[in-house]
């Protein structure tokens, strides 16, 4: 029972990790090899966490699974038009707020 405890653990730390790091490497400040060096430490880390080979390897491929969808999430949301328009709106207000003042 515990060790399936701890597949779930590596599992989601892998998922939320991978999501994470997904996300940053579609940021123009994050160079691909910063993104490659903390990839490799979450992934050493998720291992550590794992309960044993299987749910390590499990794990590792929740990781790559994740780090996609990161990264595919992060770059429909900057091709959004909505997000384009609502960033565009939000520092306007926070402009005229700050005139207020």
């Amino acid at each position: 029972m515990a060790s399936s405890n701890r597949m779930t653990e590596a599992k989601q730390m892998a998922q939320t990790l991978g999501i994470v790091v997904g996300a940053a490497s579609c940021c123009e400040e994050v160079t691909e090899e910063r993104v490659s060096s903390v990839a490799t430490k979450l992934r050493h880390l998720v291992s550590a966490a794992a309960g044993g080979t299987a749910d390590a390897d499990a794990a590792d491929r929740e990781f790559s699974a994740a780090l996609e969808a990161g990264k595919t999430g992060r770059e429909r949301e900057n091709r959004s038009p909505l997000r384009r328009g609502r960033a565009r709106r939000t520092r306007t207000a926070t402009l005229n707020i700050v005139a207020v003042r």
